[in-house]
């Protein structure tokens, strides 16, 4: 037993000098390692790219919606957009027992209306700019259901005025939009009053204005989209849910706030998995098709001196594992590569997406957290090793007669 212990250590130890002195010399073969370096740094780069997008995604709409807040919409309406309904209804809503109520003894309720609005603005070089955004037409109740909400510039818009506030993830993606200056909505000219933070949560990507001037702007009269309750605690969601169902004076959907977002997270996140991840795959193949070529590239041109390594004593494992080491250079390499512009440039970087339920802008963070970082260091990791697996293998085969015939 201590035999086989000692021979064990004896063979790991051959594997790491020969290791060392391969490593060594890898700076000679960097330049015909390049096509393979840059294949996984491609790869990396991709790869961090979707999951930072995802997650920075996820976390808006983590950040977004509360779980004592019922939202209200039309029957059938998968997103705020589609839904249409009626002060009568809201008001049929907001006399439910279950609803909390103000000091003033006042129903917490918040009707609001949804456009998807074209809003264009003049940059600093005169050029006109049309951007696709978010107008949430709102009402003083709003707030209560907007715990985070704090203005960071400016102040609130005035009621019966043609002006808004605007989140901050616009300002940030649009540095023209600042407050006093006025963009074109619908037709008519609004003027920007402030700039609003919400816990980095979807709201930051919406225009907020009086949801009177809303209506009357877009012509849509007194509907609106979606209401908003504030409920008592443990109610029962099932039940109020039945009961409405079974009012013939409406005709609604209901969910808790938190949950409608979560879903819209589930959405997006998928549709950009399907997309970015078989697109990250084929490239990985393809890097690993390139680690597999270099590998034997490099094992053609030094199969002298993998012979003569083999004849002073080293072992086959000690000759695959010096190959494979030499593969997880390669691709720590083309990882870094990939990974460290992206840190550096594209950290907290503000984005933006075609939100597919309200085709307007989502915007989020670039989020590249040492998690997303080491999951693709890992991946990369993989592809290297798997290159260099069958390189390896024929390496640690290779006759020492053939080899040094061969050169």
């Amino acid at each position: 037993m201590v035999q086989l212990i000692n021979n064990s250590h004896a063979r790991l130890k051959q594997a790491v000098a020969l290791a060392i002195i391969n490593l060594k010399s890898f700076p000679q073969r960097a330049v015909a390692s390049s096509v393979s370096i840059l294949s996984i740094g491609c790869v990396a780069a991709v790869i961090l790219s979707v999951l930072a997008m995802t997650q920075g995604m996820v976390k808006t709409l983590e950040r977004t919606g509360l779980d004592d807040t019922l939202i209200v919409m039309r029957a059938g309406a998968v997103s705020e957009l589609q839904s249409v309904m009626f002060p009568a209804e809201v008001n049929i809503l907001a006399n439910n027992a279950q609803v909390l109520k103000n000091s003033d003894n006042q129903a917490l309720v918040s009707a609001e209306m949804f456009v998807n609005a074209e809003m264009s603005h003049i940059d600093k070089s005169g050029e006109k700019h049309i951007e696709k955004l978010a107008l949430r037409g709102i009402n003083k109740n709003t707030y209560h259901f907007r715990p985070n909400f704090n203005i960071i510039a400016g102040e609130k818009f005035k009621t019966g005025l043609r002006q808004v506030i605007i989140g901050q993830a616009i300002a940030r993606k649009i540095p023209e939009l600042i407050v006093g200056s006025t963009i074109t909505l619908g037709g008519a000219r609004w003027l920007i009053s402030g700039i609003f933070t919400d816990n980095n949560s979807v709201f930051e990507s919406e225009l907020w204005a009086d949801i009177g001037m809303v209506q009357s702007d877009y012509k849509r009269g007194n509907t609106l989209q979606s209401v908003r309750l504030a409920l008592k605690a443990n109610t029962d969601i099932v039940a109020l849910n039945q009961a409405w169902q079974d009012d013939p004076r409406l005709n609604v959907r209901i969910m808790l706030e938190k949950q409608f977002f979560a879903d819209q997270a589930e959405n997006l996140t998928r549709l950009i998995r399907w997309i970015g991840f078989p697109v990250a795959f084929i490239m990985a193949l393809g890097a690993m098709i390139a680690a597999l070529n270099t590998m034997y590239s490099t094992i053609a041109s030094r199969s002298k001196e993998i012979a003569t390594h083999k004849a002073i004593g080293f072992s086959a494992f000690a000759i695959s594992f010096s190959i494979l080491t030499e593969a997880l250079l390669i691709a720590v390499i083309g990882a870094l590569l990939g990974i460290l512009p992206l840190y550096f440039i594209f950290d907290g970087w503000t984005a933006s997406t075609q939100d597919a339920n309200n085709l307007s802008q989502m915007m989020f963070n670039f989020e590249l957290s040492i998690a997303l970082i080491a999951q693709t260091l890992l991946f990369s990791i993989t592809i290297g090793l798997l290159g260099g697996i069958l390189p390896a293998i024929k390496a640690m085969r290779l006759p020492v007669t053939l080899a040094l015939r061969d050169n």
